[in-house]
């Protein structure tokens, strides 16, 4: 049992690295190679974790390999179309100006039912409404409204809006991040000196943050501040 348990830790850290590796979008939406690769290092992962008497090499060996192919692959998918065409597949347009292109339906063997089904997942309730509904290499749908269905934006309303980008979590759970800081644009004495406006303690801070607008928001624990 003990020897099952640490071979298990040692597959599934290597897979971990193994994954980091091949990069984040292996954690999103999968390409075809790529859904294949991740089935294919399932199931070699699998192998020498079930039969001790596999050495754990004949496991290993054949996930790099697989990971060496995988690298050069999404080279060559980011390089060449030619070959992103052939392993990817392309883009489908199923809608276009609130039409139906019954020929792409058929290519990509989607019914009409399920058009209308991930349109309305999409938060679209009529065809209409619809100027291009587009079935990405992924499988996702795509979809983009038309200028009357659309709602106004800001800009269209005329209104100016300061930029506030993102909240950097610049002190969780009573910690500092020098990296939140440092993305921020801050030091430790901005930080300091926030702290002692605020009269805030910073072991009683949940969460700190502040936007790239510079507006600070401190959420302490079991209140808000």
């Amino acid at each position: 049992m003990a020897t099952i348990f640490f071979r298990m830790i040692i597959i599934y850290a290597f897979l971990l690295l193994a994954i980091r590796i091949m990069g984040k979008r292996q954690l999103g939406e999968l390409e075809i190679s790529e859904l294949v690769i991740t089935l294919m290092v399932s199931e070699l992962a699998v192998l020498p974790i079930s039969d001790s008497h596999i050495p754990l090499s004949h496991g290993i060996f054949p996930i790099l390999i697989l990971l060496s192919v995988e690298v050069i692959m999404s080279k060559l998918i980011s390089v060449s179309a030619v070959v992103k065409r052939i392993f990817c597949g392309t883009p489908s347009i199923l809608v276009r100006a609130g039409k139906i292109d019954e020929k792409e339906l058929k290519r990509s063997r989607i019914s009409v039912d399920e058009l209308m089904s991930e349109l309305r997942q999409n938060g679209c309730a009529r065809l209409s409404d619809v100027q291009y509904a587009i079935i990405e290499s992924n499988g996702k749908l795509s979809l983009i409204l038309s200028a009357e269905a659309s709602p106004p934006t800001v800009g269209d309303l005329g209104i100016k809006k300061p930029e506030t980008g993102i909240a950097h979590n610049i002190i969780v759970n009573s910690r500092i991040s020098g990296r939140a800081l440092f993305q921020a644009g801050k030091s430790e004495k901005w930080l300091n000196a926030e702290l002692k406006k605020r009269k805030a303690d910073i072991g009683d801070i949940l969460l700190m943050t502040v936007d790239d607008s510079g507006e600070i928001q401190i959420y302490e624990r079991n209140k808000y501040k």
